[in-house]
């Protein structure tokens, strides 16, 4: 239930996202920069119709085995699957930042490698995006 709630949030995430490229394309100055627009908006269709497929499979998965589950034990999952999204977001926001290319060609910045290698909260949320576990 942790990565369905996951799952859910990133989708939500991805509609925003190619609402806002389609919002983009829209207004676009140039037609070169309306197709980028429209690339992009093709590219995280792309990347919703796999996380959508991820969460159906979660769902078909756990939809049988949720009548034996503790409720308190899955309400527990969903909270920490949206609370480690939300975590992971701020971390990957403060890292796409923090660690861009764009500051230093040669190296990342130390604060980069130090801070945005290791954190245990978008470790799990980003196991849930190719759940090893899961049967086929």
């Amino acid at each position: 239930m942790y990565c369905v709630e996951v799952m859910r949030a990133e989708i939500d995430l991805q509609h925003h996202l190619i609402s806002a490229a389609d919002a983009a394309a829209a207004s676009a100055a140039t037609p070169a920069l309306r197709q980028q627009w429209i690339d992009t908006s093709a590219e995280l269709l792309q990347g919703l119709a796999s996380l959508e497929r991820v969460r159906y499979r979660l769902q078909t998965y756990m939809l049988p085995r949720i009548p034996a589950l503790e409720p308190l034990a899955l309400a527990t999952a969903v909270r920490q699957g949206a609370t480690d999204f939300e975590e992971s977001r701020a971390v990957a926001d403060r890292c796409a930042v923090e660690c861009n290319p764009q500051q230093d060609q040669n190296a990342p910045p130390p604060a980069c490698s130090a801070s945005c290698g290791n954190d245990s909260a978008l470790s799990r949320v980003s196991a849930c995006y190719k759940p090893e576990w899961l049967p086929q």
